[in-house]
């Protein structure tokens, strides 16, 4: 794997030596991820749905409002009683 002076190996690329870079780090056993995933995950959830539900809501309704009465009308057209009427 890698070699010779055409293919260096990555990070021994030949270029200058970097210097007064700072990493910071924490240690694993340290982190708390999921410190507050119930008791704020939840309600912040129902926060944010509850916000936006008028914006979809309302949209998703009139859609299937004229869904539902387009196909009543269209079930209705495809019977006798509507092509008798267009006679």
């Amino acid at each position: 794997m890698g070699g010779g002076p055409e293919h260096p190996w990555w990070g021994n690329l030949g270029g200058p030596v970097q210097r007064h870079i700072v990493t910071y780090s924490i240690s694993p056993y340290k982190q708390r991820l999921f410190v507050g995933a119930l008791s704020h995950g939840v309600f912040n959830t129902y926060r944010r749905v509850s916000s936006q539900a008028f914006y979809v809501g309302v949209p998703v309704f009139i859609g299937l409002l004229i869904y539902y009465k387009g196909s009543e009308r269209h079930e209705y057209y495809s019977t006798k009683a509507a092509k008798k009427l267009e006679k």
